[in-house]
């Protein structure tokens, strides 16, 4: 068997090796030596399965101490995680896949809200926290001067889509995504769930989207959970500020531009810029002036009117 299983491995060509190939393919030899070496590893499944685990702890280990070696070599901050606590603190928190980032940061121990013009780096400042939380639980290491939090299970509700084979609306996948953040903290785990929810409920009408927004996240608060949130509803900071912590982005308009600085400031957003960035980006004259007033008139009387 011996002959026959390395008549595969020559390469000569010589008509001995042509036979000898034929005969193996002709008595299935492989087959028969893979069998015998699957027996002999079923003998020691245990061992096995364990040095598996070994070689795949030590390939992540390596792969972190070279990430680590990369961050020191370019002189980029990060730091080792202090996960005892409540709550969630953060000094000098970054995002790895953005260059030359602004670093903020973040002391939250009950839910924190955020309002902002668009653009204005609400999203990737949820994401920037949320990935810092992740790595501190998985790689111990966080891009940050320091970090401080308990073990959490994460949960988002970012970057949804509609579903068009599954026949559901933007609305519907998002309302299923936060119902997987409610359903999570009725399961009674001792640890405490770390959401990110980002621009809560746009998919249906400001009237109930406000209404259902607000108790939804009334329902994210607690003990049991700490609650980032971004939204354009200016109404849910009042609504929510026994409950949740404002903090805003805001903009600079400079010579007929407007320039984003991404640091992040306590208090709710007093600017908006939808109507601006129109103008911006040279739509007609007509459109922004009329949208400009209708929008005046309707903060003024509360009723929506065309001009």
């Amino acid at each position: 068997f011996w002959v026959f299983s390395r008549a595969g491995a020559a390469t000569g060509g010589s008509p001995l090796d042509v036979l000898l190939d034929y005969v193996r393919m002709a008595f299935h030899v492989d087959l028969i030596f893979f069998n015998r070496m699957l027996r002999e590893i079923g003998k020691h499944g245990e061992e096995v399965d364990q040095l598996i685990t070994t070689l795949g702890y030590l390939e992540s280990a390596v792969s972190i101490a070279m990430y680590r070696a990369s961050l020191d070599a370019e002189g980029c901050c990060w730091c080792r995680p202090d996960l005892l606590g409540k709550g969630l603190e953060a000094e000098q928190l970054y995002h790895p896949l953005i260059d030359h980032p602004v670093k903020n940061s973040i002391s939250a121990e009950r839910g924190v809200l955020l309002t902002g013009s668009n653009a204005s780096g609400k999203s990737t400042f949820l994401k920037t926290v949320a990935l810092g939380a992740l790595m501190a639980q998985t790689l111990h290491m966080v891009l940050a001067e320091c970090y401080s939090a308990p073990m959490y299970r994460i949960f988002s509700s970012m970057s949804l889509r509609d579903d068009l084979e599954g026949g559901e609306s933007y609305y519907i996948v998002e309302i299923k995504s936060l119902k997987r953040i409610l359903d999570a903290m009725k399961e009674g785990d001792p640890w405490p769930v770390l959401c990110f929810v980002d621009e809560v409920l746009r998919g249906t009408n400001t009237v109930e989207r406000i209404a259902a927004a607000t108790q939804i996240l009334i329902s994210l608060t607690g003990a049991g959970v700490l609650c980032f949130a971004a939204t354009h509803d200016i109404e849910l900071t009042e609504l929510l500020s026994g409950l949740y912590d404002n903090y805003h982005f805001e903009e600079e308009i400079r010579d007929g531009d407007i320039l984003f600085n991404y640091t992040l400031r306590e208090g709710r957003a007093n600017s908006r810029n939808a109507i601006r960035l129109l103008e911006i980006m040279g739509y007609d004259c007509s459109i922004i002036q009329k949208a400009q007033r209708q929008a005046e008139d309707f903060l003024v009387k509360g009723i929506w009117k065309l001009s």
